[in-house]
């Protein structure tokens, strides 16, 4: 017989919110899935992510030290299998774009139902991209130019998005090799 925690998928979560990160976590398990560890900034989940070795890497935008694009770009390097999922307050596109250009497989708003989070560790697990409707490959082309809405600043702290959120669904992609 197997070892069930041998085949759970080993989740990473990185965000200054201890709250955030404890309700997570407790999600999380409860859908079996196994939290390996967390981080309060990107300092300490650059420190921890190389030990821990996450099939995933749950990484919040707004990092009191550094922002999550460096981030993402620094974890990409240092645990170059670990997958990263972007969780924002942030709906607007270059927000998403700046996360993908960066290495982010998913990008789940904290304003979606926790369900969404749980599909996309599934779907980018499995080796798929999870980013929000009407967006696309083309959408994170460098020289793409996000459409009339305000690019976010090179260090966004918390301020919050100017955008609104966009209605519909998912984009779900079916699983590529990389």
């Amino acid at each position: 017989m197997t070892d069930i925690k041998q085949n759970k998928i080993k989740v990473f979560i990185v965000d200054d919110h201890q709250a955030v990160r404890e309700g997570l976590r407790s999600y999380l398990t409860r859908h079996l899935l196994a939290v390996v560890g967390e981080a309060s900034d990107a300092p300490e989940a650059i420190r921890k992510a190389k030990k821990l070795a996450p099939d995933i890497i749950i990484l919040d935008v707004n990092l009191p030290s550094m922002n999550g694009w460096e981030a993402a770009r620094s974890l990409r390097r240092l645990v170059p299998r670990s997958r990263i999922i972007a969780f924002s307050i942030h709906s607007s596109e270059e927000y998403v774009a700046r996360m993908a250009r960066s290495g982010a497989r998913g990008y789940v708003m904290k304003s979606q139902p926790t369900g969404e989070l749980l599909e996309a560790i599934r779907q980018v697990f499995q080796g798929g991209r999870y980013f929000p409707a009407g967006m696309n490959d083309s959408s994170f082309a460098k020289g793409h130019k996000p459409s009339a809405k305000k690019s976010p600043p090179e260090n966004p702290g918390r301020k919050p998005s100017l955008s609104t959120r966009r209605k519909g669904g998912l984009i779900k992609k079916t699983p590529q090799k990389t």
